[in-house]
């Protein structure tokens, strides 16, 4: 018989981590529950079942990096690349806030070859990274496919028993939960024993898009980015803001994440990711910046503003029959553009840890082995990202508390890619299984 597995959440991690278990071959079966007007989605495991919140109509309209240790996973999922209308991230150039070159940190093609590696660096659009991963979470694999439940909020979660209980009173009980509900996670405290809320990191973020026909049609931004050429990542940075410029959907759009200090609009805290803001705020946090930068703002659409919040993880990513994934486990901030890749390791390695033959006795076993291969890596990926480059190494302290043995990896980048949550995962369980 195959497992049942329940997927609570169906985000990038939850999407991913559904893929990976499907792709395994086993059936998927869809139990059908009462609609209701909140939130969350379902998968079944080995029989996969997804709970999501949400209806789907709500993706940010914002783009996302996928980095060589993303792709390389995508890749093995049998996502269609053509979906992502992605732009290739061929480096990454810190500027400051004239437009002056300080440094060129990345060189795509320079990392690849040291690392042997020829995973693309990709920059998508966030809808379209979901849709395909939705699109792909959907196919039939051997004559079977998961369906996914919309708009099902979740109540409770229960580890022993592995039960999810939802608004409607419906009970839903499987071998496996995976908690894959992002930072607001009610599966984190069912895990950890006591609630993790979030806390407010003093940074807020303006995110927009710009159409680079607009950048074209304006002579003065046109020039700036002939000469800061936008087909990678440029950042613009002076004190405490910086700009970080990207294309995505094959460079039709500009994707611009303005970070600053959260004292300057504390309400940010309060508010959601969805909710809009006004030019003018930004047009003056930014006063400072260089005039083609001052026009590029003007032409901002869908601008939003929120504050970059985040949690302490929990000491342990399982607990009994529920394990967790993506910003559950793990809350990961932008700085770094890890946030999704260390959720579709989460997945990929799952999927590599419960193959086809997987049987309810061997899912304590198993889980110990998620951790052994996700909690320190994802906990110091986790701990990188809360600050800019220059300031990594400030946050070891704060990443011993979790990660007494934890090393600071002098290149990040290269300790970000070089990994293959699959492989590793398999190595794994291979080792135990001589053991």
């Amino acid at each position: 018989m195959p497992l049942k597995v329940i997927v609570i959440g169906a985000g990038l991690a939850g999407l991913g981590t559904a893929i990976a278990l499907n792709n395994q071959g086993h059936d998927v079966e869809v139990k059908r529950i009462p609609v209701v007007l909140d939130v969350i989605g379902w998968f079944v495991l080995l029989a996969t079942c997804v709970f999501e919140q949400s209806s789907f109509m709500n993706e940010v309209g914002a783009a996302i990096h996928i980095p060589p240790n993303a792709t390389r996973i995508l890749k093995e999922w049998g996502c269609d690349f053509s979906t992502l209308s992605p732009a290739f991230c061929h480096h990454l150039t810190v500027n400051d806030s004239n437009g002056k070159l300080i440094f060129k940190a990345v060189d795509t093609k320079e990392l690849q070859a040291a690392l042997g590696t020829q995973d693309e660096w990709l920059l998508s659009h966030r809808v379209d990274l979901h849709s395909t991963l939705h699109k792909r979470a959907l196919e039939t694999v051997n004559g079977k496919k998961p369906i996914i439940h919309l708009a099902s909020k979740v109540r409770s979660v229960n580890a022993d028993t592995a039960t999810v209980v939802l608004e409607d009173g419906t009970t839903h009980t499987a071998d496996l939960i995976v908690g894959a509900d992002g930072i607001h996670s009610r599966s984190v405290t069912a895990v950890a024993g006591t609630p993790h809320e979030k806390k407010t990191t003093g940074q807020n973020t303006f995110r927009f898009l710009v159409p680079m026909e607009k950048i074209q049609a304006n002579k003065l931004t046109r020039d700036f980015f002939v000469e800061h050429v936008l087909d990678g990542l440029q950042c613009f940075t002076s004190r405490d803001r910086r700009l970080v410029l990207y294309p995505c959907r094959q460079g039709q759009l500009l994707n611009v994440v303005a970070m600053h200090p959260t004292s300057e609009f504390p309400s940010a805290a309060e508010s959601s990711w969805l909710a809009g803001a006004n030019i003018d705020d930004l047009l003056e946090t930014y006063s400072g910046f260089c005039l083609p930068l001052i026009e590029m703002c003007k032409m901002a659409e869908d601008l939003k503003l929120w504050s970059l919040a985040s949690r302490t993880p929990p000491t342990v990513f399982w607990k009994s029959r529920l394990v967790l994934v993506g910003d559950a486990a793990h809350p990961t901030l932008p700085h770094q553009g890890q946030g999704g890749a260390q959720s579709f390791e989460d997945g990929a390695a799952l999927g590599a840890l419960f193959p086809r033959e997987s049987t309810t006795a061997q899912i304590s076993q198993r889980l110990e082995l998620y951790n052994k291969a996700r909690y320190a890596r994802a906990v110091t990926v986790m701990y990188m990202s809360k600050v800019n480059e220059e300031r990594r190494r400030e946050m070891m302290p704060d990443l011993k508390r979790f990660v007494p043995d934890a090393q600071f990896p002098e290149h990040f980048i290269k300790y970000c890619w070089s990994s293959f949550a699959t492989a590793d995962a398999q190595h794994l369980l291979q080792q135990s299984q001589v053991t």
